[in-house]
């Protein structure tokens, strides 16, 4: 009897292009990967949404060195916490801007009032949110903020660099525009493109109305134009004659029969580079309606490039995490909300409530809020709600009050509504709540969406739950829905594909020759080569699958400096059945890194499992397809030893085949190899 090595495997197909599958009208992705946008007559189109986040997504938020350790006293712990948060920001920041870490070490630290943080550099860091680790207590009785990030000024407008813009019309999407001679502007500059509407652009909305509708009451006002000027935050990226270009798009139109608009530099005195991770916050409170208690656990004020990420909120009132107007560049990640004790009404249970631009919020979960994803009123984008979830939800998730623009909702799942729609006499007159808003591969109960009048969008693609047009106060025409029902699974996460096609379109310090993957049977052959390299450290190969959220999976050491071609080769032993991502991720001794374009390659299985009997001289070959399926034996030297068709279980008799490597393959000449002893 001749044993045989027992083998267990998969046949995979490979294909290096996407396989069809569903797909959008308005993003979608082309021949070279890249993404396509459709635009209107008058080029308006589904802006980018990714210039967002901590350092606008570009740099991972770091690891910070502790430099205070704190450990809990007995009682009120007030003055041992803010006394470290004052020794710390006495110290000189390094040369990335940090003071450094203050580590809190695993205990209860009751906390009587308000801890302020008002300078740059300083993270707090916790031991933990499970309960065992860190816990902060707000046991104040009266509405509070916990944690206080919050610098004592903010911007200022140099008004002698104003200059109007000058185009006849800017399209959603647009991320430059023409200014007015005379210009100093250059690259670099931190700007505001200041949009500013008439008296037509409230009245083409119905919002000179208001008081006018059933359901108006003293408190009810009509918009006015001087109301609704908003500040876009942006970088200028190019300056070409008068043509300045930035860094996030135009997320509302500017058309001159209803809106002007202006470039203007700031001053920025806000502090930054601040972070809170790795604890719990709970408030105390006397019963579930109590409104006397912690009403928000972190606030941001007057702060760019800051972040919450792995914490834990039980209790509060009003948010887990607010960010004010004056904040922006916030990365809210991996976050809770839970249980919040107040009333049941309006201004209470706004879970992750962004009044700022530039913030990103991903990985959150809430529990029993009312407005769970929120913006408040006015809200200029981008801002992105990302990979979230909300149960028992109280009231909808979406933009809340007045005319957000440019907010995506990516990936959210609720149990309840997610809406965007006119609110008309809603508090003292809300009217339309945002504009240009995307919900992306979201799910929940039902969704409101509602287009305002004009060019303005509102969009739902691939969106699980009804869709109606019909609101809370009024009906308005439907807002552009595709897929109802249907994810899109050509681009599972907006946000993140835009994300990884900005950051891949960064000028990378080598020049790649070429760039390439290719199907090993069940792995995955990365090869590129460089034509030359500048202070290039080291190549970090990551994987993604639908989700597009990279993983390091290789490193590969470069050159350094070099004028010389390389090349390079890196096999991935264990890519999934289903499509699978590819980048390069290219580091220098800096610390800098930019991102190679994305290559894709499919694997699917046949559903074919061989099995060798280990006594007798017998293949077993249990085809799971519901179908017959052809399959041809080869030797090493290329013979055809035999054929089969069928499906289930297949004993194959191989008695006649001499020790050595085989070869099974499909009709479609995919094949996969085993050895007989």
């Amino acid at each position: 009897m001749n044993n045989k090595l027992i083998i267990y495997l998969f046949l995979w197909i490979t294909s290096c292009t996407p396989s069809i599958a569903q797909t959008s009208n308005l993003v979608s992705i082309d021949v070279n990967g890249k993404l396509t946008y459709a635009a209107d007559s008058k080029g308006n189109k589904v802006p980018d949404f990714s210039g967002v986040g901590y350092m606008n997504s570009e740099l991972a938020i770091p690891t910070i060195e502790v430099v205070k350790t704190v450990n809990p006293v007995s009682g009120d712990n007030l003055a041992n916490v803010q006394s470290a948060i004052d020794e710390v920001a006495a110290l000189t920041p390094d040369a990335n801007g940090f003071r450094g870490a203050i580590l809190f070490k695993a205990g209860n630290y009751n906390i009587s009032d308000i801890i302020t943080i008002n300078t740059s550099g300083i993270v707090l860091r916790g031991e933990g949110f499970n309960g065992s680790g860190t816990n902060f207590i707000a046991t104040k009785t009266s509405q509070h903020t916990l944690f206080n990030f919050a610098g004592s000024t903010g911007t200022a407008l140099s008004y002698s660099s104003l200059k109007a813009v000058t185009d006849t019309y800017v399209s959603i999407g647009s991320k430059q525009v023409t200014v007015a001679n005379g210009h100093t502007f250059v690259v670099g500059n931190h700007v505001f493109i200041h949009h500013i509407p008439n008296q037509a652009w409230i009245s083409l909305l119905k919002m000179d109305i208001l008081s006018t509708l059933a359901g108006a009451d003293a408190q009810t006002v009509n918009w006015t134009p001087q109301a609704y000027d908003v500040y876009y935050e942006r970088k200028i990226t190019a300056v070409n004659g008068n043509i300045i270009s930035f860094d996030a798009p135009v997320m509302d139109v500017i058309d001159p029969l209803y809106t002007t608009a202006e470039v203007v530099r700031f001053n920025d005195y806000r502090i930054q580079k601040c972070g809170i991770e790795n604890m719990r916050i709970t408030s105390t409170y006397t019963s579930n309606t109590d409104e006397n208690h912690g009403w928000e656990a972190i606030a941001f004020k007057n702060i760019i490039n800051a972040w919450a990420s792995n914490i834990e909120v039980y209790y509060f009132g009003f948010a887990a995490v607010n960010v004010n107007k004056s904040a922006s560049f916030i990365t809210v990640d991996n976050c809770k909300m839970l249980d919040a004790k107040s009333q049941i009404t309006g201004g209470r249970r706004y879970s992750f409530n962004v009044d700022g631009q530039r913030t990103l919020v991903k990985n959150c979960t809430t529990r029993s809020g009312r407005h769970d994803y929120v913006t408040g009123s006015i809200a200029a984008g981008p801002n992105v709600f990302y990979n979230c979830t909300a149960t028992l939800q109280q009231n909808n998730i979406g933009p809340h009050q007045r005319w957000s623009t440019g907010i995506l909702f990516d990936q959210i799942v609720g149990n309840g509504q997610l809406d965007v729609e006119n609110r008309t006499t809603s508090g003292s007159g809300h009217g339309w709540a945002g504009a240009q808003i995307m919900f992306w591969n979201c799910m929940g109960s039902e969704m409101v969406l509602q287009d305002p009048p004009g060019e303005h969008r509102n969009w739902a693609v691939g969106f699980k739950g009804v869709i109606t047009n019909v609101g809370f106060m009024t009906t308005e025409p439907m807002g552009i829905k595709e897929s109802n029902g249907t994810y899109i699974t050509a681009i599972p996460s907006l946000f993140n594909a835009q994300l990884n096609e900005r950051l891949s379109n960064n000028t990378l310090p080598i020049v790649l020759g070429g760039f390439n993957i290719k199907a090993q049977f069940t792995s995955t052959l990365i090869s590129w080569s460089t034509v030359s390299e500048k202070n290039n450290y080291v190549f970090l190969v990551e994987h993604a699958t639908n989700n597009l959220d990279f993983k390091i999976v290789g490193e590969v050491k470069g050159k350094g400096n070099s004028n010389q071609t390389a090349n390079y080769q890196f096999e991935h032993l264990s890519p999934v059945i289903g499509l699978n991502y590819y980048r390069l991720k290219q580091v220098d001794f800096d610390g800098n890194f930019t991102y190679s374009p994305i290559k894709v390659i499919k694997f699917k299985s046949s559903g074919l499992i061989l099995k060798s009997n280990v006594v007798e001289e017998i293949l077993e070959m249990n085809i799971t397809q519901d179908v017959e399926t052809s399959l041809f034996f080869y030797n090493s030297a290329g013979q055809k030893m035999l054929t089969i068709k069928g499906k289930g279980t297949q004993l194959v008799n191989v008695s006649s085949f001499q020790a050595g490597v085989y070869y099974i393959k499909t009709a479609e000449g995919d094949s996969i190899k085993f050895l007989k002893l």
